[in-house]
């Protein structure tokens, strides 16, 4: 469909649903087919059922970094007979240590 044709009929279209006519009244008086200004009510609104179908992706960056666990209570980890208490601000080295030592026992 050529650009200018769509537009035509955009505009024929909204013309129509502002004018708060019928169809057949708004075509009689506009001396346009009902048959054509339903046709293309139809094409153009299944044209943007098929647009929301389709997936689309944004890209979104917070503006500040996100905290993801604000708790203060600590997070436990249990091998076994032994917990250990995990709190922010952890060492992660000293952790792995930790496991890979409980690991061999």
């Amino acid at each position: 469909m050529k650009e200018e044709d769509r537009k035509l009929w955009t505009n024929r279209i909204k013309n129509h649903r502002a004018s708060g006519l019928t169809a057949i009244k708004w075509a009689e008086e506009n001396n346009i087919s009902v048959h054509k200004l339903r046709y293309y009510i139809n094409k153009f609104n299944k044209e943007k059922k098929q647009e929301s179908k389709e997936s689309k992706w944004i890209s979104i960056v917070p503006e500040k970094p996100i905290v993801e666990n604000k708790s203060e209570s600590p997070l436990k980890v249990i091998i076994e007979n032994v917990i250990i208490e995990v709190t922010s601000g952890f060492n992660e080295d000293t952790f792995q240590s930790i496991i890979s030592i409980l690991s061999k026992c």
